[in-house]
């Protein structure tokens, strides 16, 4: 869940700065360097592409796929010879949903540790139910079950899913609010340490909707005058989730090809808000 408290947004000018070819003198966390390790991130993964996509026109068709955006509406099941994979996948999805996150009943607690004593244990036991109790009641008022049960579809088609936590926004019925993140979306950066510890996301939004998640962020104009000469036109955004000592920074950045890369918001969390699972 994003640390409101530590989420800056940040005043992107007009974009006149830094050349393209400048990127290797750019500071760590500014966006030219991100967007380069974003790209050889996503260059290391390619050679698992084609595969996983195998696995979605034979299992689940109408996953996101890997090369593209695909055309809304259009067919993709001309390599699926009949239903028994894509059943078979529901199927498994909707067990581990079932048995892992039952929607109808409490699926996690909270207990003390055992470096307690007894006597703070039976006084600290209670107060965790109590909050546990809290968690999974904005849990279940949130879109958690739909979105998990999505990512679970992923998981049993291709053997890793992400799932993006963050903050609904005041007033909403929950205070979290769940994103499957398709896989063609999420790519994973290895650290020095071997562990698959960093986190990219690239998605598309509109000029509005930009405004709406990132309010009071200057616009390229550049991008401000595509987007309100074609309202419907989508920029590319880069989300990246790094280590960052014993927490981790959260960067957004615009790539909108229009003008310079520049950074629309930034923060730090104790914890990535990216869950990354797989089957092995």
């Amino acid at each position: 869940m994003k640390d409101t408290a530590h989420v800056t947004v940040t005043d992107t000018g007009t974009g006149q700065g830094r050349r393209k070819g400048d990127a290797a003198s750019a500071p760590p966390n500014g966006p030219e360097r991100l967007l380069e390790r974003y790209r050889a991130a996503r260059e290391r993964r390619s050679v698992w592409e084609s595969h996983w996509q195998d696995c979605y026109d034979h299992a689940l068709p109408n996953g996101q796929p890997f090369r593209g955006g695909g055309t809304p509406g259009e067919r993709r099941v001309d390599r699926l010879f009949d239903g028994t994979a894509p059943d078979a996948v529901e199927q498994l999805a909707a067990s581990l949903l079932a048995e892992l996150t039952p929607p109808w009943s409490r699926w996690f607690g909270l207990q003390p540790g055992p470096s307690l004593p007894d006597g703070e244990r039976d006084r600290v036991a209670p107060m965790l139910d109590r909050a546990a109790g809290i968690v999974q009641a904005h849990v279940d008022r949130s879109n958690f079950a739909v979105e998990i049960h999505q990512a679970f579809l992923d998981l049993v088609t291709v053997g890793t899913a992400c799932l993006l936590m963050e903050e609904a926004p005041p007033g909403a019925a929950s205070s979290l609010r769940f994103t499957a993140v398709p896989l063609a979306e999420a790519v994973l950066e290895e650290g020095a340490d071997g562990r698959l510890d960093g986190t990219f996301r690239r998605s598309e939004a509109t000029l509005a909707q930009i405004e709406r998640r990132f309010p009071g962020v200057t616009i390229p104009d550049a991008v401000r005058e595509r987007g309100a000469a074609e309202p419907d036109s989508r920029f590319p955004l880069v989300e990246a989730v790094l280590p960052d000592g014993l927490a981790y920074r959260w960067t957004v950045v615009l790539d909108s090809g229009l003008a310079d890369p520049a950074t629309l918001a930034e923060g730090r969390f104790a914890q990535s808000p990216f869950s990354m699972f797989h089957v092995r």
